[in-house]
């Protein structure tokens, strides 16, 4: 990706943020009580949004190149 395909991922992915940083806080706070596979599920779920994301950047770089 170049520099202005960074910053157009950047800001399509800018409402992740805060669920991510919630997500990895969750995760270490509810460790010791909850299983491991409930306290990652947020994070893969924003794996995956992310993972969609760019394999949506990368297509559309393929198709302009």
């Amino acid at each position: 990706m170049n520099s202005e395909q960074q910053k157009e991922f950047l800001q399509a992915t800018a409402w992740i943020r805060p669920l991510t940083k919630w997500s990895a806080l969750f995760a270490f706070k509810t460790q010791g009580f909850l299983p491991m596979w409930i306290r990652n599920l947020p994070l893969k779920a924003i794996k995956k949004l992310l993972n969609g994301y760019q394999k949506k950047y990368k297509t559309n770089n393929c198709k302009s190149a």
